[in-house]
């Protein structure tokens, strides 16, 4: 028993226990490593978050605004076109058409824009080997005559009133259809190209040539009553003219009463082994004075009766028609050059989508939804 005044001795440790280690600077830092080791996965992670955050409006910015107009649309031998190539290419044109008051159609045209490039290119890289050229001169006179100024002169173009016009008008056309000079150029210059390489294909093409003429009735559907009636009335001695006035539902009969005119072979390619070759017996296909089966024209779904009245062996070819035939000749060798070069053309929906959107920003013309030859209608309408 202890007293009050005897107070209890502290117990000393025992032998196994170790003395506790005091608290110093160096195990405070030690510590302090530690936690920041047990916190680096977390703070990585974090980080990681936060870029991937930060990062996604970029990403989307990239993918959107930036990838799709450099992806190929073209390709002729080693020259590349871009998606943005091709935007470009289709503003210059829609600009030309819609300042003219015309409305246009995308969805007409993305093919056909895609072909013109591809045989802009081809007949660039070809002209040598035809001794075409063009001049920076001829450039700019193209230029002017595309911006309201055809038929100047290089010295008219030149005096300062006429030069502050032209200058003002070019300004006022590159902003509004987006394009730098150079890339303007470029297209004018190309497309001089193709119009020259045309017309010296065109050289070769015979101004005179056999030639028929020829009559159609129209009719909306496959009536073989009014076929009937109009061989039996042929036979009778009435003019087919006049059955084609009363029978046809072409809306120009009453003005042309059906003459489709003189034909050389290639202005209607389709129609050549009908209106021109013989059978095995060395008769025509389609006699004079006969009136043909009736053919479906799959150009605008209607039924026509042709009639041939004369032929002639050797006829000139009208202006209309021999421009037709030099159009038929320069196809005819970019064919052939597309064969020799390594032309590569990429179109598809999501291209197509893509390339529409543009356009039609940039119209100056409300535009209608244009037709999409991608879509599962348009596709099962044309089959």
């Amino acid at each position: 028993m202890t007293t009050p005044e005897q107070s209890p001795q502290p117990s000393s440790p025992q032998p196994d226990q170790e003395a506790p280690e005091p608290v110093t600077r160096r195990t405070i830092l030690a510590a302090q490593r530690d936690q920041r080791r047990r916190n680096r996965p977390f703070v990585i992670a974090g980080v990681i978050v936060l870029i991937l955050i930060l990062a996604a409006p970029t990403v989307h910015f990239i993918m959107k605004f930036v990838l799709p107009p450099r992806e190929l649309a073209l390709r002729v031998q080693n020259v590349e076109y871009s998606r943005g190539d091709l935007v470009d290419f289709i503003r210059f044109h829609q600009r030309l058409s819609e300042e003219k008051g015309q409305q246009f159609q995308v969805g007409n045209s993305l093919f056909d824009a895609l072909q013109v490039m591809a045989e802009n290119e081809i007949a660039f890289q070809a002209a040598p080997t035809l001794g075409v050229t063009v001049e920076s001169a001829e450039v700019d006179r193209q230029i002017r005559s595309l911006l309201g100024f055809p038929g100047l002169t290089d010295a008219e173009a030149n005096q300062p009133e006429t030069k502050s016009q032209i200058e003002e008008r070019y300004r006022q056309f590159l902003n509004n259809v987006q394009l730098t000079e150079e890339r303007y150029r470029e297209i004018v210059r190309k497309d001089l190209f193709r119009q020259e390489v045309r017309d010296r294909l065109g050289e070769e093409v015979d101004r005179i040539q056999e030639q028929v003429h020829v009559y159609q009735i129209r009719l909306d559907r496959d009536d073989k009553v009014v076929l009937d009636t109009v061989r039996r009335r042929l036979k009778a001695g009435e003019s087919f003219p006049s059955l084609a006035l009363q029978h046809s539902k072409d809306p120009n009969v009453k003005r042309d009463r059906g003459d489709i005119g003189w034909l050389p072979r290639g202005v209607m390619p389709e129609f050549d082994r009908l209106f021109f070759d013989t059978k095995s017996d060395g008769t025509r296909i389609l006699g004079i004075d006969e009136a043909s089966e009736l053919i479906n024209d799959p150009r605008g779904g209607f039924w026509n009766i042709y009639y041939i009245d004369e032929y002639a062996s050797a006829r000139e070819v009208d202006d209309a028609d021999f421009e037709i035939l030099k159009d038929q000749a320069f196809k005819d060798w970019s064919e052939t050059e597309r064969k020799r070069l390594d032309v590569y053309l990429v179109l598809n929906d999501r291209i197509y989508n893509w390339v529409n959107k543009q356009v039609r920003l940039n119209s100056i013309l409300p535009t209608p939804t244009p037709y999409d030859p991608f879509s599962v209608s348009s596709q099962a309408i044309q089959r």
